[in-house]
C-alpha cells in the first residue's frame, strides 16, 4: 500500500528542475565578466591547436581573475 501517488513525483521533479534553473541563472548573472575575453581566447586556442593546448593552458589560468 502506497502513501503517495505518482503525481506527487511530477511536483517534486518540477520543483527540483526549477531550483536547478534558478541556480544556473544566479551563477550566470553573478559571474566575473572580465574573464569572458580570456575564456573566449582559451577556447579558440584549444580548437585551433588541440595538440599544444595542454602546454598553454596554465598561461590562460594565470590570467583569470577570481570571482
Amino acid at each position: 500500500m502506497s502513501y503517495f501517488s505518482w503525481e506527487v513525483l511530477y511536483v517534486v521533479g518540477a520543483a527540483i528542475l526549477g531550483l536547478a534553473i534558478a541556480y544556473g541563472a544566479f551563477r550566470y548573472y553573478t559571474r566575473n565578466r572580465r574573464n569572458d575575453a580570456i575564456t573566449e581566447q582559451a577556447t579558440r586556442e584549444e580548437y585551433r591547436h588541440p595538440d599544444r593546448y595542454d602546454r598553454t593552458e596554465d598561461e590562460f589560468r594565470k590570467q583569470v581573475r577570481p570571482s
